[in-house]
């Protein structure tokens, strides 16, 4: 067994995601094994896009907590179970979720936020310079749909 090569290997495969996340300041090592958030920022907006497939806007849940967004996205997956005893399979259910945590260097709690779902995307808004006057804590999510 080579050990030289695979030291060499890993320390390659360190670099390279340290790279990463210092070129992502806004991502975690450990966002790597969940959900990837992307994040966009136009001239009045932030923007945070999240893959959700198979998720409808009542299965997500997006709240913010002074600079970070907190989003929970809950669903119920069917499958077949397999009775290797009896020969027989049966449909069951289980739950899949998503966490996703996203931190900011700024407030977000005064700040106009709204959630849109559109072709498995979750696409969170920010808008820079508006002001709330009542601090939200829930960022409702609703379909997107073109006209």
């Amino acid at each position: 067994m080579n050990n030289k090569h695979s030291k060499n290997d890993c320390s390659k495969s360190f670099q390279e995601l340290l790279e990463l996340i210092l070129e992502n300041p806004f991502m975690s090592y450990l966002d790597y094994d969940s959900v990837r958030a992307d994040l966009f920022e136009t001239e009045d907006t932030y923007i945070v896009e999240i893959e959700l497939v198979g998720y409808h806007p009542h299965h997500i849940h997006v709240s913010v907590e002074l600079q970070t967004l907190l989003l929970v996205a809950t669903k119920q997956v069917s499958y077949e179970q397999y009775d290797d005893k009896r020969h027989t399979s049966q449909k069951a259910l289980r739950e899949e979720k998503i966490e996703k945590t996203i931190d900011f260097p700024f407030l977000l709690t005064n700040k106009k936020i709204i959630g849109t779902l559109q072709n498995s995307i979750l696409e969170i808004t920010i808008y820079k310079n508006s002001n709330v006057t009542s601090p939200t804590a829930y960022v409702p999510i609703q379909p997107f749909f073109s006209e």
